[in-house]
């Protein structure tokens, strides 16, 4: 069994073990766990597919040349109309709402004195994409 820094949130004292016989990997403090294709996909933002792919080319393993082409055809390079994608560029498009409410208007103002006064600077929230989401309906109207 080894033992490191989670790669996933900052720590200090090692909380991640990858049990080698097991092949499995798990966080003791945030709780994340699976095997080598779950930390390729976790790590690298990946769908199952993609990371299988990312696995096989790491291990010199031969994968058909058909399956590659699904894969391919189905990755996030791929359709930008499939389900998926609209979902993560909608995702994306209500972070930047939320974000431009919490920085450059008075409804936000609350919400961004409040992180200052807990030591969040301006550049740490861009860097999160921290955001406010105000008390009412307002991703309606530009979704």
């Amino acid at each position: 069994m080894f033992f490191g820094l989670c790669p996933f949130h900052e720590e200090r004292t090692p909380s991640f073990s990858v049990t080698e016989d097991k092949q499995i990997f798990h966080c003791f403090s945030c709780g994340r766990g699976g095997n080598v294709f779950k930390f390729v996909m976790e790590l690298e933002n990946l769908s199952f597919q993609e990371a299988v792919m990312k696995v096989a080319d790491f291990s010199h393993v031969t994968i058909d040349d058909s399956i590659v082409k699904q894969v391919g055809q189905t990755g996030p390079a791929g359709d930008p109309k499939s389900p998926n994608n609209q979902l993560i560029k909608l995702h994306q498009d209500a972070t930047k709402l939320y974000s431009h409410i919490l920085l450059n208007t008075e409804i936000g103002q609350p919400a961004l004195d409040y992180l200052h006064q807990r030591g969040l600077t301006d550049q740490t929230i861009k860097d999160y994409g921290l955001g406010y989401a105000p008390n009412q309906e307002i991703l309606k109207p530009f979704f």
